[in-house]
């Protein structure tokens, strides 16, 4: 799996705790800094990356130590396939605001895609651990993921279920478990995680991939036809629809 793509979905941008220390304001009115990230991530998820990079390097201006508009441009400059201006700025924005679990999460996250594991691991346990983190499904993910890149198949699987324990719906932990149990040779229990992912979540091109698999190793050489049938007809320019033709018989 393409530990990019696989942590991709699970970055965050949240405002829960600016550190900006310099600009005193009303508390229920945003500085003009934050008001430049807020537009600048609006931007960002409409693919506009320009203008989105020139409203987060504004906010930077505007407030050099709001942590929110570093994390947020950490994560643009991923997305610009950029990793030495993205890790400058996670770091600048943990410096600033070393408590932020999101940033801790967007961090560690990018680390294990450099495959700078252990550090990685080691900002992802100290948010994971904290009673103060109100979305530890989202961490343990990021830590199932990095762990499995890592070749830590044991320890991916406990954070992987202990997300799930938190969140039972939460779509890439789900996904991933399919993903393991299928690599185990456990293949009725990769069905049962990739039908619970089919339940709450769109099929995309990774999933209908994984479906196929599954099938092919049951024998269901019908259901694999299908997934593949609608693998190639939604997602034909894909990394899996490729791999999918390569494959005979179908």
């Amino acid at each position: 799996m393409n530990i990019r793509a696989g942590l991709c979905g699970l970055l965050v941008l949240g405002f829960g705790a600016c550190s900006s220390e310099t600009v005193k304001h009303d508390p229920n009115e945003p500085s003009a800094s934050e008001i430049y990230v807020r537009k600048g991530i609006r931007y960002m998820e409409e693919g506009q990356l320009n203008v989105a990079l020139s409203d987060f390097k504004h906010a930077t201006e505007l407030d050099d130590r709001n942590a929110l508009a570093h994390n947020a441009l950490g994560v643009l400059y991923e997305r610009l396939a950029n990793p030495d201006e993205a890790g400058s700025h996670y770091q600048r924005a943990l410096d600033l605001d070393e408590e932020n679990f999101d940033i801790r999460n967007n961090y560690g996250r990018f680390l294990c895609t450099q495959g700078k594991y252990e550090q990685a691991l080691e900002l992802l346990r100290k948010i994971i651990d904290s009673k103060l983190y109100d979305t530890p499904w989202v961490g343990l993910t990021n830590a199932g993921l990095c762990a499995r890149s890592a070749g830590q198949r044991e320890q991916a699987e406990d954070y992987l279920r202990r997300a799930l324990e938190r969140n039972p719906t939460f779509p890439p932990a789900l996904l991933e478990m399919a993903r393991l149990s299928l690599e185990s040779g456990q293949h009725l229990s990769a069905r049962a995680f990739l039908q619970r992912y089919e339940s709450v979540a769109e099929r995309d091109a990774a999933s209908l991939w994984l479906g196929m698999q599954v099938e092919h190793a049951l024998g269901n050489r019908d259901a694999a036809a299908e997934y593949y049938k609608a693998l190639l007809a939604r997602f034909p320019d894909s990394r899996e629809a490729q791999q999918a033709r390569k494959l005979p018989n179908y």
